[in-house]
C-alpha cells in the first residue's frame, strides 16, 4: 500500500528495531544502492559508523535523513493501528488509546476516533481506574466491545482517506506547539465530526463559551455514562 524504496524499508525496519544494528551494518557494506544515492562524503560517514554505540540511530538518521520520506513512515504506522482496530487483532484497545495519543499529537482529523473513542478506552471511568492498561483482561475486553461497530467504521473511514490521498501525513512537526503536521484535502462534510456537536453555553460569569459534545444517531447529546452507545448520528 505504502511504496518504501529499499534505503526507506531499510531505514524503518532499523529504526523500529525490526533489524537489529549488526543486520542493518551488514546491509550497508552489501549495499549497492547506497553507493548510487548517497555522495561520497554521505556514503564515508555512513559506512564508517560504530554500529554497535548507543547513539547510532541517530548517526544514521543525520546521514539519511534526505533519502528518506518520514511521511510515508507515518503513514505506515498509523495504517497499521487502524487496521489492528479493523480487524480486532488482540491488540485494538492499545491502538484505540494510540488514536487518542495521536490526536493530542496534531492529527486532528482523529476527532472521533481518537477523541470520541479513544480516550473513553484510555480512561476508563467505569471501572474507577485512571488508564487502561491498569484494567484486567476482562475489563478490557469490556471496554473494547463496546466501542465497536463504530470503532471499525470510522477506523475504515480514515483509512480509506490516507489510501485515496485525502489525508497526506508529513512526517513534519509544528516547532512552537510540537505538533504533527498533515495535509487535509478531504471535502468539507468529511472534515465534519459525526459524534461531537459545539454548542455555546454560560459559565457561571454568565460569559458564552463553547464546549463539544457526545451525539447519538438521533442528533441528541447522549449521556456521558452512556458514551459507548451508538456513537453515530446520520
Amino acid at each position: 500500500m505504502v511504496e518504501l524504496t529499499e534505503i526507506e524499508s531499510k531505514y524503518f525496519d532499523f529504526t523500529k528495531g525490526r533489524l537489529s544494528p549488526r543486520e542493518f551494518e551488514e546491509w550497508v557494506y552489501k549495499s549497492e544502492t547506497l553507493q548510487i544515492e548517497l555522495d561520497k562524503n554521505e556514503y564515508l560517514a555512513l559506512i564508517s559508523l560504530h554500529f554497535d554505540t548507543p547513539s547510532v540511530k541517530y548517526e544514521v538518521e543525520k546521514i539519511l535523513k534526505n533519502k528518506v520520506n518520514k511521511g510515508k513512515f507515518q503513514q505506515i504506522i498509523l495504517l497499521n493501528l487502524l487496521d489492528s482496530i479493523i480487524d480486532r487483532d488482540g491488540k485494538e484497545g492499545e491502538s484505540l488509546v494510540r488514536m487518542y495519543d495521536l490526536y493530542c499529537g496534531g492529527y486532528y482529523f482523529l476527532q472521533d476516533l481518537g477523541l470520541g473513542i479513544g480516550l473513553q478506552v484510555a480512561s476508563p471511568f467505569r471501572y474507577d481506574y485512571d488508564c487502561y492498561h491498569e484494567l484486567t483482561t476482562e475489563q478490557k475486553r469490556q471496554v473494547v466491545d463496546r466501542v465497536y461497530p463504530e470503532a471499525d467504521e470510522l477506523a475504515q473511514e480514515i483509512k480509506n482517506w490516507i489510501v485515496r490521498g485525502e489525508l497526506v501525513l508529513t512526517g513534519t512537526v509544528e516547532r512552537e506547539m510540537n505538533r504533527w503536521e498533515y495535509i487535509d484535502n478531504r471535502k468539507e462534510k468529511d472534515k465534519q465530526s459525526r459524534v461531537w456537536r459545539t454548542v455555546k453555553e454560560a459559565d457561571e460569569d454568565k460569559i458564552s463559551v463553547k464546549r463539544n459534545v457526545l451525539l447519538d444517531k438521533s442528533g441528541e447529546v447522549k449521556s456521558e455514562k452512556k458514551w459507548w452507545q451508538k456513537l453515530f448520528r446520520k
